[in-house]
């Protein structure tokens, strides 16, 4: 079902504005052999009947799931060839011979080795971490552990609480210190609270973990065994006053300011001026509690619970947070329930994966300039930056025609999207590691890293925002929307095949990384998104009527995936995966938009049209979107744009016949499009895995994600000719478009 489309001006304005960047790249050549691989369909298959067999087949035929991963997708595979870069990249530094000692890129090549040093880690064993299992055992009462409790978080543990600084939400301008809650070697509450053959499985596991760990420490089996369960009973009664998945989608409630002198009354044990001071925060008076039914219950809970069940507690965080620094075997005691039973894997990842993957979250922008300057040239970064832009304005042009927003709300959102910033690539100012220092164990030297990175986020409190700081360093494969912020960020590591091909075919382009960066650009549009304003402040800046109505279609989203069984008797919960669903339908509504203007610059609507971006000279028109564009008539006070009438729309024009295809050649670009969208999520995965995503991750499984959006869409049901009774089709009346 697609948006009414309304005679506004901007709307024409903004489509001309596109077709001038994509027309520059209607001299390009034919279609490339690049983007879809018919290796990887099943051609035999009806795609009217089961689309993502049709479109992944020989990929899940030949993909088996390595014995060390849980699942097993696009993402994985990019992870993979972004591992092996790095690895060769650090291998080249390491040797040679070059390396500044005590240089970013010394310390990144020092803490892999030792890393993979397993021989001096086995021998040194939990001996690294012993001073700080002492200091626990010093506790001997209440005092006592609140004062190991204003450091504790410089030990990277979290304790009964701890602080960290971020923007506040009501003034984006400024960084503010937050109170969250204490650690919980479970996903998530639910495990602890609610009751199901299989959480029952999994907590007598967990409790068999924490057993395990204790028995490193010196304790007995019969010790350990009741001082296990009455931790788990501990952490059970710190789970239940915290939010629920429901409630944590309301950032509202998350948001407390209370000023030390509250925080005494709620919490009297700790010292609070002290804690303060401990942390270097003696200019601060306010703290932003974001569990306060947590902290509300806290000061019973620890009162009712004995000094040495509390010292467990803490003596277990350390085991569960160090474990993959020490050596193997109490690793593979951590991995045995986080990899196998909450995973269903039988092995652990290659050590030199593990170790760079540790080295890369301790040193990340030392390792990311390496990367970057091999892999990601500034060229690079120019051309998508271009593409992205474009795609906002696109996404205009959506927010325009929308039909059940009133025009002075539409308003707000339209500058919201104005505003909405762009990190493409890498930073133009790279972090420096001059406080992590190489000690005499692994451990050292990461929580040597972790402590510098604590102490450079405390002193950001009252300080300004850094807009121009990157979240993740840009060897992530990955994408992101911080609604603080108001920006949206992809990193160099997902910008490349299969997500993105400058060889590749514009539709195959458009239908993988577009949707991609259309998915992020809705985000700031979703349930928790829409939440924020232009300046990245918790606002309300909706009207009722138009609140009731974004309201009404996210639950028509979160029943309709609801509504899909994935194993036998278990369903997407469509409340928790609720916002990447919206994220997922627009994503792809926007970039077969822009598609359709591409297409209609290029003047081609029959074959697949060369990528925009083959050219260096041309704008990377071709690349993926991140917004949706409606390119269909403006009516009304203005006369049809030439390039909006359906007759001028190639994705107007007759499409291929709608049964069973085995000429790979005859893919039309819509077709193209939708084939390439279903490859970004095909996933094999496991079911212990299945079973933990569905309780935990707010994304649906890759096989729901693949199909459902884009069943959401007339235009797949055009492309396919699928009609009512077939496999695919999804009734006219149920499809959602929200943005």
């Amino acid at each position: 079902m697609r948006a009414s489309r309304r005679s506004l001006l901007s709307s024409v304005f903004t489509l001309l504005f596109l077709l001038s960047l994509f027309a520059p790249a209607v001299a390009l050549g034919q279609a490339t052999d690049q983007g879809l691989d018919p290796a990887d369909m099943d051609l035999s298959v009806d795609p009217s009947e089961d689309f993502y067999r049709f479109a992944n087949g020989g990929w899940l035929d030949r993909t088996e799931i390595p014995g060390d991963r849980g699942s097993y997708g696009v993402f994985n595979e990019l992870d993979d060839l972004t591992r092996e870069q790095l690895l060769t990249l650090l291998d080249e530094v390491a040797t040679s011979g070059d390396l500044e000692e005590g240089s970013d890129t010394w310390k990144a090549a020092e803490l892999y080795r030792q890393g993979t040093d397993i021989e001096t880690r086995n021998t040194q064993g939990i001996e690294p971490i012993q001073p700080l299992l002492d200091q626990v055992d010093a506790i001997t009462d209440l005092a006592s552990l609140h004062e190991f409790q204003q450091t504790a978080e410089f030990s990277w543990l979290t304790g009964l609480f701890f602080v960290y600084v971020f923007s506040d939400l009501e003034d984006s301008s400024v960084n503010v210190p937050y109170l969250s809650s204490s650690f919980l070697g479970l996903p998530n509450r639910d495990y602890y609270l609610e009751d199901s053959e299989e959480n029952t499985e999994i907590r007598e596991a967990y409790v068999a973990t924490l057993a395990e760990f204790l028995q490193y420490g010196g304790y007995s089996a019969a010790q350990a065994e009741p001082a296990a369960q009455a931790v788990y009973d501990l952490e059970k009664r710190l789970a239940e006053p915290t939010l629920s998945t429901e409630e944590q989608q309301d950032v509202s409630l998350s948001y407390n300011p209370k000023t030390l002198e509250e925080l005494s009354a709620l919490y009297p044990a700790m010292d609070w001026t002290a804690y303060m001071a401990e942390l270097g925060l003696t200019d601060t008076d306010t703290l932003i509690v974001t569990e306060l039914r947590y902290l509300e219950a806290l000061d019973a809970i620890v009162q009712d619970t004995p000094i040495e069940v509390l010292k467990d507690f803490i003596k277990l965080e350390v085991y569960w947070s160090f474990a993959d620094f020490l050596g193997e075997d109490i690793g593979q005691t951590a991995f045995e329930f986080q990899g196998g039973v909450l995973g269903g894997v039988q092995q652990q990842s290659p050590l030199e994966q593990r170790t760079l993957d540790q080295t890369s979250g301790m040193v990340g922008e030392a390792i990311g300039q390496l990367y970057v300057r091999e892999y990601f040239p500034p060229e690079a970064k120019e051309q998508i930056t271009t593409l992205v832009d474009a795609l906002i304005a696109a996404f205009r042009v959506r927010i325009d025609d929308n039909p059940w927003m009133t025009d002075e709300t539409k308003q707000i959102a339209l500058e919201k999207l104005d505003a909405m910033e762009v990190k493409v690539g890498y930073p133009d100012r790279w972090q420096t590691y001059e406080n992590v220092e190489i000690g005499d164990s692994y451990f050292s030297s990461f929580l040597s890293a972790v402590n510098a990175d604590t102490r450079r986020n405390l002193e950001k409190a009252g300080k300004p925002v850094d807009r121009t700081e990157w979240p993740v360093p840009p060897q992530v494969v990955n994408a992101f929307y911080n609604p603080t912020a108001n920006e949206i960020v992809f990193p160099a590591g997902i910008l490349q095949a299969p997500f993105f091909d400058y060889e590749a075919d514009a539709a195959s382009n458009f239908g993988a990384i577009g949707a991609v960066i259309g998915h992020e650009i809705t985000h700031g549009f979703d349930l928790q998104g829409a939440q924020f304003d232009a300046e990245g402040n918790l606002s309300n800046w909706w009207s009722d009527e138009d609140l009731a109505a974004f309201e009404e279609l996210n639950a028509r989203v979160v029943e309709q995936f609801g509504a899909v069984e994935v194993l036998p008797g278990v369903n997407v919960d469509g409340q928790l995966t609720v916002t990447e669903n919206v994220a997922d339908l627009g994503g792809v509504q926007v970039a077969y938009d822009a598609l359709d203007i591409y297409l209609t610059a290029q003047g081609d609507s029959g074959a697949a049209a060369a990528s925009p971006i083959a050219s260096p000279d041309a704008p990377l028109a071709g690349t993926p979107v991140a917004s949706e564009l409606d390119a269909t008539p403006i009516a009304d006070e203005v006369a049809p744009s030439p390039v909006t009438s359906p007759e001028a729309s190639p994705l107007a024009s007759p499409v291929a016949s709608p049964v069973a295809m085995t000429d790979f050649d005859a893919l039309t670009p819509q077709q193209r499009f939708f084939i390439a969208y279903a490859t970004v999520w095909r996933t094999e995965i496991r079911d212990e895995a299945l079973q933990t995503q569905i309780q935990t991750d707010n994304h649906s499984p890759g096989a729901v994600r693949a199909v459902l959006p884009i069943q959401n869409m007339d235009e797949f049901h055009e492309a396919f000719g699928i009609e009512e009774g077939d496999g695919m089709f999804l009734p006219t009346e149920e499809r959602i478009v929200v943005w």
